[in-house]
């Protein structure tokens, strides 16, 4: 089902004049969100059609997890307690456009998470892996499923299990980074069908992540003191140590072109590295940073901290306050420009519970769901309003813009191009 969505006849934050503005702008790419009827739309940014991919979700049968792929694949998952037996389902889009069809189904698993292979698979150019996060609530172990979709129909193989378990591809698609159990790092070959354990002890860190461009891996690994960690830049031949003994937990990212490296040490300041030097390159001016993402052009870092200023006196006086511990906490937007080091803080909001599922484990989302257009310009986010939860657009160019809602819905997620 296709309408046109008039972004003038959606909710709109802020004046009238912004939302004039914003409405007749063409946005690029497509927004994939889940409805406040729980079931599954996309927008065509650039016309303003929404599309209807799902339309039978009900009380006991929700869907969400909506995953864009490189090359216009959308999968989601339905989660069907109507009967006796709970149920969890994986569709594909193949277009992103139309509804998906079923690649995956389990009565004993509970859906976690799912990343899209950035390259074609070895079957050709309309072969792509989905891989997909599932949790057993009997054995509290999580698995890996790697979801094989080609044109003449989808098969799907346990790869891995562990918990817990992070895991990041090769810019090529043919290999994957694991981090299992908290103390083991492993290269899994695909086409093999192999893993090779990696002689690193594993520093306090959850996502590990493969340059985006080379055969660089980034990583956590124990200092010589054993609880610290060291933020390392490793490969077959080479160990790059870029900051030692950290106290952690530790999260990090590579910028688009892998000349960068973003990181935090425990909730404190985003760090800005030069990938081949380690020098710093730029920094927040404030501390109190939870997650981070970089843009497409690899220019700017959006970053996310309490909606309390940070340095006022209100911070001061709850200063271990974290986000990950709130239901509901009030959180904000802030923007560093690594290039020229200027930063713009935005308005506070409540994110939605999958907001803040997000940002809990935003250094493993940080490199399957883009919150970013593709342009650069705008971040994408879920907020917990007065009318309800809505999927809300944020212009990063001006400091005093203010959102605008572009549907009503729980959580919303960018596509690639």
């Amino acid at each position: 089902m296709k309408v046109i969505l008039p972004l003038l006849l959606l909710a709109v934050f802020g004046t009238a004049s912004f939302s004039a503005s914003a409405a007749e702008a063409m946005l690029p790419g497509h927004i994939a969100f889940v409805g406040t009827d729980r079931n599954i739309y996309q927008i065509d940014m650039s016309t303003n059609e929404i599309e209807a991919l799902t339309q039978d979700a009900s009380q006991n049968r929700f869907y969400g997890f909506t995953t864009w792929s490189s090359d216009n694949r959308l999968a989601y998952i339905l989660q069907d307690v109507t009967t006796d037996t709970k149920s969890t389902d994986v569709f594909i889009s193949k277009d992103g456009l139309s509804p998906g069809s079923r690649v995956y189904s389990t009565t004993t698993e509970g859906f976690t998470y799912a990343y899209w292979s950035p390259q074609n698979c070895a079957e050709g150019e309309n072969c792509r892996n989905l891989a997909i996060l599932t949790s057993n609530p009997m054995d509290g172990l999580f698995s890996v499923h790697l979801i094989n979709d080609m044109i003449s129909g989808s098969k799907s193989t346990l790869i891995g299990r562990g918990a817990p378990f992070y895991f990041s591809w090769s810019p090529d698609g043919g290999r994957m980074l694991w981090q299992r159990d908290n103390q083991r790092l492993d290269i899994y070959d695909v086409s093999a069908d192999k893993v090779q354990a990696l002689p690193f002890a594993v520093g306090a860190f959850q996502a590990p992540a493969w340059s985006p461009v080379d055969d660089r891996w980034l990583i956590g690994t124990q200092s010589q003191d054993e609880s610290k960690t060291t933020l390392a830049i490793v490969s077959d031949v080479s160990q790059q140590p870029l900051v030692e003994d950290l106290t952690g937990p530790v999260a990090f990212s590579w910028s688009p072109d892998g000349n960068h490296v973003a990181y935090i040490d425990g909730v404190g300041t985003v760090i800005v590295l030069n990938s081949v030097t380690g020098r710093i390159e730029a920094r927040s001016p404030v501390s109190g940073v939870y997650a981070f993402f970089w843009s497409p052009n690899s220019n700017l870092l959006a970053y996310i901290t309490l909606g309390i200023i940070p340095g006022s006196i209100a911070d001061r006086s709850e200063p271990k306050l974290a986000v990950i511990a709130q239901t509901q906490p009030t959180i904000a937007w802030s923007v560093l420009d690594i290039v020229n080091g200027s930063n713009r803080r935005f308005g506070s909001f409540t994110p939605t519970a999958e907001m803040v599922y997000l940002l809990r484990f935003f250094d493993q989302f940080s490199q399957s769901h883009r919150v970013w257009s593709p342009d650069s310009r705008y971040l994408l986010y879920s907020e917990d309003g007065a009318s309800g939860p809505s999927i809300n657009v944020l212009d990063i160019l001006h400091e005093e813009t203010v959102p605008f809602s572009i549907a009503q819905g729980y959580f919303g997620v960018w596509s690639f191009n």
